[in-house]
């Protein structure tokens, strides 16, 4: 049974999920497929367990780099467990003219992928994998909003802002931290509460752009940790991402300084990467152990745009970068770092000139806490269309094409092979591990184009109105096709759209989705609800949601 319906669409914008390090080397890889920017709107899935040495069970949460470049207009990204109803945060503040960094702690649920969303605009993400937190280590995944000053007065210079993490958490947390229109160039700073604060910053501000980064820090003796603006005004925004319990391994350390070239006068370029020595990197946690460093990399006084990458050991640098710097302002954010043995850091940059700052600010000792992975690319929407991080496929269903009625509007043809680049898109239900195969004759369904008179001759719940899907056979009303519906023109939305909504409706009953309703006024419409007769409030989208896909994946 089936009525057509669309395309993701805008949510009311929030701020936060997540933030901090590793990402993007400006120049885009050779391209292995056709490259497609994500849309307003628009979701593309990602599989996290199994990749690059994340095991297939057993992981809490994920640590990947997000990076934002060819941003159309101001945005926001949010990625986020896919079996789950995406949370209204985000990870990522991208605007037009920079590009952005933010390292994200993603947890992983049952479906073992994340999900990517933009909320407007266009933009091209890449993903890069650095690190994963075992369940075995007690660590507690929040996605909580614990201060927004937007709705009452921003954040001063001087007294600091009290922020409560809340009941049971008692050892080191990860919070994001997202500061909005900040009246000049100024810096965020969190410690623990009730504590002398630092003489380091975790978050850099230029302007009223809106920008986040991470923190790890240590909830004081009240349970709270202190945040403070360093100039101006400010409106903060803190979430808390999650815990590990209380002597679980993670140290929150008094930020320390291992690294400012503004010191020495000897700032980074191409040709004279920066040295820091293991002896330093030790001196921070006084032990000789493996383990993982958590710090945060500041990068100023940039000539040129470009990026810093920063590694452990005696091998090549990664692929991958930490920081993508800008010309004139001061950016941040927070890294992961193998320490093992006497391995010293390095850090480089691309091009141009800067000067860079490591804080460290956590000590992570062993590999039971927290798991460092060589940086390993997940996702690249500049060279891929699903960033060649589609699931396998684990069911493929076959299906002929057929027309009903002697229609001239409508050519064949561009149907079968719409519908065909519909199927196999990795926006649609080949996200959760399905493919279609056209066959001549004998598929598992057979999808009709039919002059719309004659589509109820299809039987019940078939009309002249409407698309609709009786047994194996999956009907598309050939006026519906050419033309779409009221309510989708007066959303905004165009034919080509729509016909990526009827066809992914109409196949999702098929695969045995029922109708759905609006989950939530300005939330994307499910692809099952029937958006060709309204939106009740939903925002038109023609691509399937994070709980679609994982209701039909196996």
């Amino acid at each position: 049974m089936g009525h057509e319906v669309g395309k993701v669409g805008w949510a009311r914008a929030a701020l936060g999920l997540v933030t901090g390090a590793a990402a993007l080397a400006l120049s885009a890889p050779a391209a292995t497929a056709a490259p497609r920017v994500l849309r307003a709107g628009e979701v593309r899935t990602v599989p996290v367990n199994g990749q690059a040495g994340v095991p297939t069970q057993g992981v809490a949460a994920v640590l990947v780099n997000l990076t934002a470049t060819d941003v159309t207009a101001a945005t926001y990204v949010t990625a986020w467990p896919s079996a789950s109803a995406r949370p209204a945060t985000s990870n990522l503040n991208p605007v037009p003219g920079r590009d952005g960094t933010n390292l994200a702690v993603v947890p992983v649920d049952a479906s073992g992928a994340m999900s990517l969303y933009n909320h407007a605009g266009s933009v091209d993400l890449v993903v890069d994998l650095v690190g994963y937190i075992p369940t075995s280590s007690g660590f507690h995944t929040a996605s909580t909003r614990l201060v927004d000053t937007r709705g009452g007065a921003p954040l001063g210079e001087g007294t600091p802002l009290r922020v409560p993490l809340g009941a049971g958490v008692d050892g080191v947390a990860i919070v994001n931290l997202t500061g909005v229109d900040a009246s000049g160039a100024t810096f965020l700073t969190a410690w623990s509460s009730g504590t002398a604060a630092p003489s380091t910053s975790n978050l850099n501000l230029s302007g009223a752009a809106a920008t986040a980064n991470l923190a790890v820090v240590q909830p004081g003796a009240d349970g709270a940790i202190s945040v403070a603006n360093h100039a101006g005004r400010v409106d903060v925004v803190v979430d808390l991402l999650g815990w590990f319990p209380k002597d679980a391994g993670p140290v929150a350390l008094a930020p320390t300084r291992v690294l400012d070239t503004r010191v020495d006068g000897s700032a980074v370029t191409p040709g004279a990467p920066r040295t820091i020595p293991s002896s330093v990197l030790r001196s921070t946690i006084g032990s000789s152990a493996t383990g993982t460093l958590v710090a945060t990399l500041t990068g100023v006084n940039a000539t040129a745009r470009s990026f810093a990458t920063i590694w452990s050991g005696t091998g090549a640098p990664p692929a991958t970068s930490n920081l993508n710097l800008r010309e004139g302002d001061a950016v941040a954010n927070l890294f992961v770092l193998p320490v093992d043995g006497g391995a010293d850091a390095h850090v480089l940059i691309n091009t141009g000139r800067t000067d860079l700052i490591v804080d460290v600010v956590a000590w992570i000792p062993g590999a039971a806490s927290l798991t460092a992975v060589a940086p390993t690319r997940l996702f690249d929407s500049r060279s891929t269309d699903a960033g060649g991080a589609l699931p396998p496929v684990t069911r493929t269903f076959t299906y002929t094409v057929a027309r009903k009625g002697t229609f001239t509007s409508s050519d064949m043809k561009q149907f079968a092979d719409s519908a065909a680049a519909t199927l196999a898109d990795g926006r649609g239900w080949r996200a959760a591990g399905i493919a279609f195969r056209e066959v001549a004759s004998g598929g598992d369904f057979t999808l009709w184009l039919s002059d719309a008179a004659l589509v109820a001759g299809f039987g019940p719940p078939c009309t002249v109105n409407y698309s609709c899907r009786v047994g194996q056979n999956v009907i598309i009303n050939e006026l519906r096709w050419r033309t779409s519906s009221p309510v989708w023109v007066g959303a905004g939305r165009t034919v080509d759209q729509y016909q990526d909504l009827v066809v992914n409706h109409e196949v999702g009953h098929f695969l045995g989705l029922d109708h759905t309703s609006c989950a939530g006024a300005g939330q994307p419409a499910a692809v099952m609800q029937q958006q060709s007769k309204g939106l009740d409030g939903c925002q038109a989208n023609e691509w399937p949601l994070a709980g679609e896909l994982a209701s039909v994946a196996r």
